[in-house]
């Protein structure tokens, strides 16, 4: 059943405040808050950071973005920024989560010329290879995070979230493209990606993205068309769409008051749109919602 309640949008699950932090990152293992919940952590997304999870034992069920799978270990578990997650775990679990803030991954992409895409994805990948190499890298940021007074210490945290994050590069099943002139397309994506992110609430049009981006629209189509097979505006509407189904699933928002929030003047358009691309009324895949399982706010415990 549903509460009236907002999707929480949280720095650390399960605290009212909001830690105040010199720290861009933050690393505790996660048997750490998965005991403190009997293993239960409910739909929540954080604003400013993106996680990685490390699974090396147990296994868990996770809903990402209404999506329900199954985890088991080994595996690595990258939630973006303003992703809807929760988490089911076994009893045996454990393994690492890091917490990272916007300006440590900004400054990561910076220096290895890149915009990560992996970093900024959500994504569940399996641990194949050079599971030793990610296991030394996890406990050096858990060992140099629990020394608060030592020297350089931001400095070193920096330097091995570089290493996590080139390791992540290297073992992500989506691989950047090579050669430079697909680089520069791949880089164009993540931007426009980025700025979708941003602005996707203000319906703006391809060709405005396009001259933000100091490209033209029909070049910005084709490479939305031939690096991921999608068009532009496709894309954008996406976005849309994936935002309006995390309020009818974890909200009890009405259908008019999501219209309005997600940017459209009128409901009815807003009705038209998403049956249009999903074959259902928001009102009818709320109802299916519920009645597959779809997890709103307190529907587990």
């Amino acid at each position: 059943m549903r509460t009236q309640q907002p999707i929480p949008t949280v720095q650390f699950y399960g605290e009212q405040d909001e830690r105040v932090t010199p720290d861009l990152l933050h690393c505790e293992p996660l048997i750490t808050r998965s005991r403190e919940h009997q293993f239960t952590i409910r739909p929540h997304r954080h604003d400013g950071l993106s996680q990685i999870f490390f699974l090396k034992q147990g296994e868990g069920s996770a809903n990402l973005d209404g999506d329900p799978t199954t985890v088991k270990a080994p595996c690595v578990i990258v939630i973006s920024e303003m992703c809807v997650h929760d988490f089911i775990w076994s009893s045996d679990v454990s393994g690492t989560v890091i917490s990272v803030a916007n300006p440590l991954l900004d400054r990561v992409a910076e220096v290895l010329n890149s915009e990560h895409q992996v970093l900024r994805s959500t994504l569940i990948m399996t641990v194949r290879r050079e599971q030793e190499q990610l296991e030394t890298i996890l406990d050096l940021l858990q060992q140099e995070y629990s020394q608060p007074a030592r020297t350089g210490r931001a400095q070193m945290l920096g330097s091995l979230m570089k290493l996590l994050a080139i390791w992540l590069e290297r073992n992500a099943s989506q691989r950047h493209f090579s050669g430079n002139q697909q680089d520069r397309k791949g880089e164009y994506l993540n931007r426009f990606n980025d700025l979708i992110n941003r602005d996707f609430r203000q319906h703006r049009k391809v060709e405005s993205y396009a001259r933000e981006l100091g490209i033209t629209a029909p070049y910005l189509n084709n490479l939305c068309q031939n690096l991921v097979q999608r068009s532009a505006l496709q894309l954008v509407h996406d976005r849309l769409l994936l935002e309006a189904k995390r309020e009818l699933i974890y909200t009890v928002m009405s259908v008019s008051e999501i219209a309005y929030a997600l940017g459209f003047q009128d409901p009815g358009y807003f009705n038209r749109f998403f049956k249009r691309i999903t074959g259902q009324t928001p009102k009818q895949f709320r109802n299916s919602s519920v009645k597959s399982g779809g997890q709103g706010l307190g529907a587990r415990g």
